[in-house]
Protein backbone atom coordinates (compact mmCIF):
# COMPACT_ATOMS: atom_id res chain seq x y z
CA UNK A 1 0.00 0.00 0.00
CA UNK A 2 2.62 2.53 1.11
CA UNK A 3 5.00 2.76 -1.82
CA UNK A 4 7.67 5.27 -0.52
CA UNK A 5 10.30 4.11 2.39
CA UNK A 6 11.00 7.78 3.33
CA UNK A 7 7.15 7.85 4.86
CA UNK A 8 6.79 4.64 5.62
CA UNK A 9 9.86 5.29 7.94
CA UNK A 10 9.01 8.49 9.13
CA UNK A 11 5.29 9.13 8.62
CA UNK A 12 5.59 12.03 6.65
CA UNK A 13 7.39 13.31 3.32
CA UNK A 14 8.15 16.57 2.69
CA UNK A 15 8.78 18.13 -1.52
CA UNK A 16 8.03 19.99 -4.10
CA UNK A 17 4.77 20.03 -6.09
CA UNK A 18 4.58 21.18 -9.55
CA UNK A 19 2.29 24.08 -9.91
CA UNK A 20 0.90 25.39 -12.48
CA UNK A 21 1.18 29.47 -13.15
CA UNK A 22 -2.62 30.33 -13.14
CA UNK A 23 -2.36 28.81 -9.43
CA UNK A 24 -0.73 31.74 -8.20
CA UNK A 25 -2.91 34.01 -10.52
CA UNK A 26 -5.83 31.85 -8.79
CA UNK A 27 -4.59 32.98 -5.42
CA UNK A 28 -3.34 36.44 -5.82
CA UNK A 29 -6.73 37.65 -7.02
CA UNK A 30 -8.69 35.32 -4.55
CA UNK A 31 -10.48 33.65 -7.13
CA UNK A 32 -11.07 30.48 -5.00
CA UNK A 33 -13.81 28.81 -7.02
CA UNK A 34 -11.47 28.83 -9.84
CA UNK A 35 -9.25 27.09 -7.34
CA UNK A 36 -11.20 24.89 -6.09
CA UNK A 37 -12.49 23.94 -9.74
CA UNK A 38 -8.61 23.43 -10.86
CA UNK A 39 -7.78 21.31 -8.28
CA UNK A 40 -10.81 19.67 -8.89
CA UNK A 41 -9.90 18.70 -12.55
CA UNK A 42 -6.15 17.91 -11.48
CA UNK A 43 -7.29 15.06 -8.92
CA UNK A 44 -9.20 13.41 -11.50
CA UNK A 45 -7.95 10.44 -12.77
CA UNK A 46 -4.85 10.84 -14.88
CA UNK A 47 -4.74 14.20 -12.86
CA UNK A 48 -1.49 15.54 -12.00
CA UNK A 49 -2.50 15.74 -8.59
CA UNK A 50 -4.06 12.40 -8.28
CA UNK A 51 -0.89 10.63 -10.44
CA UNK A 52 1.78 12.95 -7.99
CA UNK A 53 -0.09 11.31 -4.57
CA UNK A 54 -0.19 7.66 -6.25
CA UNK A 55 3.93 7.43 -6.09
CA UNK A 56 3.66 7.59 -2.48
CA UNK A 57 0.62 4.89 -1.83
CA UNK A 58 -2.36 3.03 -3.34
CA UNK A 59 -5.49 4.88 -2.49
CA UNK A 60 -9.11 5.07 -4.15
CA UNK A 61 -10.50 8.81 -2.80
CA UNK A 62 -9.01 12.09 -3.06
CA UNK A 63 -10.94 15.03 -1.07
CA UNK A 64 -9.50 18.64 -0.97
CA UNK A 65 -10.63 21.85 0.87
CA UNK A 66 -9.03 24.90 0.20
CA UNK A 67 -7.93 25.72 4.19
CA UNK A 68 -7.32 29.54 4.98
CA UNK A 69 -6.43 30.58 8.33
CA UNK A 70 -6.33 34.55 9.13
CA UNK A 71 -5.04 36.70 12.07
CA UNK A 72 -6.27 38.09 13.84
CA UNK A 73 -9.46 35.95 14.43
CA UNK A 74 -7.54 32.23 14.35
CA UNK A 75 -7.20 29.79 17.07
CA UNK A 76 -5.50 26.88 17.47
CA UNK A 77 -6.98 23.32 15.97
CA UNK A 78 -7.05 20.42 17.87
CA UNK A 79 -5.69 17.10 17.51
CA UNK A 80 -7.27 14.89 15.12
CA UNK A 81 -6.53 11.34 13.07
CA UNK A 82 -8.36 12.16 9.86
CA UNK A 83 -10.41 8.51 10.80
CA UNK A 84 -10.10 6.32 7.80
CA UNK A 85 -8.32 8.24 5.48
CA UNK A 86 -4.58 7.21 4.68
CA UNK A 87 -2.39 10.00 4.15
CA UNK A 88 -3.13 13.52 4.80
CA UNK A 89 -1.28 16.33 2.57
CA UNK A 90 -0.45 20.17 3.03
CA UNK A 91 -0.08 22.07 -0.34
CA UNK A 92 1.20 24.83 0.35
CA UNK A 93 -0.01 28.40 -1.66
CA UNK A 94 1.63 30.61 0.62
CA UNK A 95 2.89 33.63 -1.62
CA UNK A 96 5.39 35.30 1.82
CA UNK A 97 5.52 32.52 3.73
CA UNK A 98 8.36 34.59 5.70
CA UNK A 99 5.51 36.86 7.07
CA UNK A 100 3.17 34.52 8.40
CA UNK A 101 3.17 33.78 12.70
CA UNK A 102 2.11 30.41 13.77
CA UNK A 103 0.16 28.38 11.65
CA UNK A 104 2.20 25.40 12.00
CA UNK A 105 1.12 22.23 10.80
CA UNK A 106 1.96 19.98 14.02
CA UNK A 107 2.51 15.96 13.33
CA UNK A 108 3.00 13.19 15.61
CA UNK A 109 2.38 9.36 17.10
CA UNK A 110 -0.53 9.14 18.66
CA UNK A 111 -0.21 9.03 22.64
CA UNK A 112 3.27 10.31 21.74
CA UNK A 113 4.54 13.90 23.24
CA UNK A 114 7.67 13.83 20.37
CA UNK A 115 6.54 16.36 17.61
CA UNK A 116 7.40 17.09 14.11
CA UNK A 117 6.68 21.09 13.80
CA UNK A 118 6.06 22.45 10.18
CA UNK A 119 6.15 26.19 10.13
CA UNK A 120 4.24 27.53 7.18
CA UNK A 121 5.77 26.49 3.80
CA UNK A 122 6.96 27.70 0.93
CA UNK A 123 4.89 28.07 -2.05
CA UNK A 124 5.14 24.90 -3.72
CA UNK A 125 5.79 22.41 -1.17
CA UNK A 126 3.88 19.88 -0.23
CA UNK A 127 3.60 17.51 2.93
CA UNK A 128 2.48 14.10 2.98
CA UNK A 129 1.41 12.26 6.12
CA UNK A 130 -0.18 8.89 6.96
CA UNK A 131 -2.87 8.96 9.04
CA UNK A 132 -5.05 7.52 12.17
CA UNK A 133 -5.11 4.17 10.86
CA UNK A 134 -1.31 4.17 11.02
CA UNK A 135 -1.51 5.24 14.22
CA UNK A 136 -0.36 9.10 13.40
CA UNK A 137 -2.07 12.58 14.44
CA UNK A 138 -1.73 16.15 13.08
CA UNK A 139 -2.99 19.71 14.09
CA UNK A 140 -2.37 23.38 13.12
CA UNK A 141 -1.34 26.27 15.73
CA UNK A 142 -3.22 29.70 15.60
CA UNK A 143 -2.14 31.96 12.74
CA UNK A 144 -1.31 35.17 14.89
CA UNK A 145 0.03 37.50 11.67
CA UNK A 146 -0.94 37.48 7.98
CA UNK A 147 -2.55 34.21 6.14
CA UNK A 148 -2.07 30.89 5.92
CA UNK A 149 -3.28 29.54 2.44
CA UNK A 150 -2.83 25.75 2.06
CA UNK A 151 -4.87 22.41 -0.17
CA UNK A 152 -5.47 20.16 2.45
CA UNK A 153 -6.24 16.91 1.41
CA UNK A 154 -7.22 13.01 1.90
CA UNK A 155 -6.45 9.92 0.55
CA UNK A 156 -8.35 6.88 1.34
Amino acid sequence: MIKNAELLEHGFVLVDFPIELIVRDFVEQKNWLALDQYFLKISKPDGILRNFLAEYLDFETLEHIIAIRSAPDDEDGIWHDDGSRFLGFSLSLNLDHTNILGGELRFKKKESAQMEVFHPLAYGKIILFLSGIFGFEHMVSEVTKDQRIVIAGWCS
